[in-house]
């Protein structure tokens, strides 16, 4: 599959979409009719365990001619991000999130017994609880609601990024915190870290809201009524149109209304003029600090939610973002995943804009609400555009450059799409989206599929033991490519909409096979209208329900 920049590519991001455009705002829904069931869900539901086994199987992973995918280590929980340690083994990021196991980073050997290289009978026994967890995170340093995101070595010491900070953990165990306060603990987190060409760390923090305004799609997923005065933060002052928006009081009276506007806390109105100031400790944007945490500053900003970050080989930075949601009182329908080629200093649109187009541009068709600019001034009239965008919802993570070698693809990008989370991030797909490992031509601005399942979708919910949730991909030392696989994601409103089961990831490896002569693209996968299939289940369940009740209902009548 190749693409264009977004405005010529409206086709793409709709194909596998159920339209027409108006969609139910599924967290919002969750958090409207949770609330009063809150006391009995967070007392007993949070009791409810989900922890099991699930197949590998390599086979299942279709990949270009003379590439090999194995199995490097399983039985991991909710990892996110995977980096190599100055022994050569491989350091992978387990989250936190949203699941029962504390975060932590464990030490996989990617060597075999005889020293050389990892294959699938040494999955086996580096599996769960055999993996050395080097460190955890527990107590005040476990948010659930947030996520420890990644790590990466400075010398022997690990700069590990945890929800709303920064910290660093020496050889010697000790752990402290060099740069705190960031506006992580509301939708998304401080992301990724990446040691820079100039000695520096690197790092996303990603923004609190859907849109730049706080609303009870936010309660739904768990982090207002705990934190209800965090809102997004510019990077810059920004100037707001005064632009407020209704919304139900999760935080009070369900039967009453508050009015919130853009930068602010839930419940809180915004005049025409108003000033924003900008802080450092910016939300929807890239920050670099020196490996101590000293001397922070923006790299660039007015990102939704930069996540995963690369440096090429002529030392350009590019970063993947996600695209916004189906929800709250303020989105557009439709909007794409992209990567970015950051330029230091840039403003790249968020929250007005998207993909580069300004969010009431009739290119995004008539879906969505509060689609005016919140800003009275935009920081730069003509935002970048993106270098590539993927289709809405296939959630671009972790991002790696191919330092070429005998793997091939020399200063091309590798992406790992995570995969959509209908129904609650979008209601209306009929085939899942994601669920692979794309290969990005930067120069020619084309994308191709590189790792992708049998079928397409997740492994727990379809017919095939390959990849369930690519998060992170990296090259190791040996030069293939590392898969982090985050693992099994079920809807669970006592978890805050979802709730991921324990042991379920995994990391994978993909090597070239120098028997045989390199492909550029793998087979195509089957695809099947997984998502049609669950909504017409669903929909049958309830219309048997309704037969249910109202067979009943008569059956008293009568009596």
């Amino acid at each position: 599959m190749t693409t264009t920049p977004p405005p010529q590519h409206d086709d793409m991001g709709r194909r596998s979409q159920l339209w027409p455009p108006a969609a139910i705002d599924v967290p919002r829904a969750l958090a409207w009719l949770t609330k009063p069931l809150m006391p009995l869900v967070e007392r007993y539901g949070r009791k409810v365990q989900r922890r099991g086994p699930r197949g590998f199987a390599p086979s299942d992973i279709l990949l270009p001619t003379g590439y090999r995918a194995e199995l490097v280590a399983a039985g991991l929980s909710a990892p996110v991000m995977t980096t190599f340690g100055p022994d050569g083994a491989a350091y992978v990021v387990e989250s936190g999130h949203k699941v029962d196991d504390p975060p932590g980073i464990r030490r996989v050997d990617i060597r075999g017994p005889d020293g050389g290289a990892a294959g699938e009978s040494r999955a086996a026994s580096v599996a769960g609880d055999d993996l050395a967890r080097i460190h955890s995170f527990t107590g005040a340093d476990w948010v659930e609601t947030g996520a420890v995101t990644g790590a990466v070595f400075v010398g022997d010491a690990l700069i590990v990024t945890n929800t709303d900070r920064v910290v660093r953990i020496e050889p010697d165990g000790t752990v402290r915190t060099i740069v705190d306060a960031l506006p992580g603990r509301g939708d998304h987190q401080a992301n990724h870290p990446l040691l820079g060409p100039d000695g520096k760390v690197y790092f996303g923090v990603g923004s609190v809201t859907n849109a730049g305004v706080v609303g009870s799609d936010n309660a739904a997923y768990g982090w207002l009524k705990d934190n209800p005065g965090a809102h997004d933060v510019p990077a810059r002052d920004v100037v707001l149109a005064g632009r407020n928006y209704d919304d139900r009081d999760v935080l009070g009276d369900l039967k009453t209304s508050v009015r919130t506007g853009a930068f602010v806390p839930f419940g809180t109105e915004t005049v025409p003029g108003q000033v924003i100031p900008g802080n450092v400790k910016a939300s929807g944007a890239i920050l670099r600090c020196e490996p101590d945490g000293s001397a922070l500053e923006v790299v660039a900003w007015g990102l939704r939610n930069p996540y995963g970050l690369a440096f090429a080989p002529d030392g350009r930075l590019f970063a993947t973002e996600h695209g916004m949601d189906n929800r709250s009182e303020r989105h557009i329908v439709g909007d794409f995943d992209d990567l970015y080629l950051i330029e230091e200093g840039r403003w790249y649109g968020w929250p007005d804009f998207a993909s580069g187009i300004r969010l009431d541009d009739p290119r995004w068709g008539e879906g969505g609400q509060g689609r005016e600019p919140v800003l009275a001034e935009f920081p730069e009239s003509d935002p970048p555009m993106p270098i590539v965008s993927f289709p809405p919802h296939a959630a671009a993570n972790g991002l790696a450059i191919s330092p070429g070698g005998a793997f091939g693809f020399v200063g091309q990008a590798f992406v790992a799409l995570f995969g959509d989370l209908a129904p609650i991030t979008t209601p209306r797909l009929a085939t899942p989206v994601g669920f692979k490992v794309v290969r990005v031509d930067l120069e020619e601005r084309s994308i191709l599929d590189f790792a992708v399942n049998r079928i397409q979708g997740p492994a727990s919910k379809l017919p095939h033991d390959g990849f369930e949730r690519p998060s992170h991909c990296t090259f190791g030392p040996d030069g293939s490519l590392y898969v982090t696989d985050f693992g099994e994601i079920d809807i669970a409103p006592e978890r805050a909409g979802i709730r991921v089961q324990a042991g379920s990831g995994s990391l994978w490896r993909i090597r070239r096979d120098l028997s045989e002569p390199a492909g550029v693209a793998p087979p195509p996968p089957i695809e099947v209208p997984f998502h049609a299939a669950q909504y017409a289940a669903w929909a049958g369940l309830i219309a048997a329900a309704i037969a249910g009740a109202a067979w009943i209902l008569r059956r008293l009548v009568r009596r």
